[in-house]
């Protein structure tokens, strides 16, 4: 681990971090009465907090098909 404080693929913190919520999650679930989800939308790494509503339209307009398709992509590369 370098003396950096960029956190970086290969660093033991990468994938942890990935997996952290982001500090917004509480404003996006007190939207949405306390119901919310985390999505990862194509082209990024990081899950982000959505409503039920946004979760929908994310499973339903194509976004999550489209998600999978790049994970499958980016594992077949490894």
């Amino acid at each position: 681990m370098s003396d950096s404080p960029l956190i970086l693929p290969g660093d033991p913190l990468f994938d942890e971090t990935l997996l952290t919520p982001r500090p917004d999650w509480g404003e996006v679930a007190a939207k949405d009465g306390d119901n919310y989800a985390f999505v990862v939308m194509p082209g990024e790494l990081l899950p982000r907090p959505v409503t039920m509503a946004e979760l929908n339209e994310y499973l339903e307009g194509g976004a999550y098909d489209e998600q999978m398709i790049e994970m499958e992509f980016e594992l077949d590369l490894d």
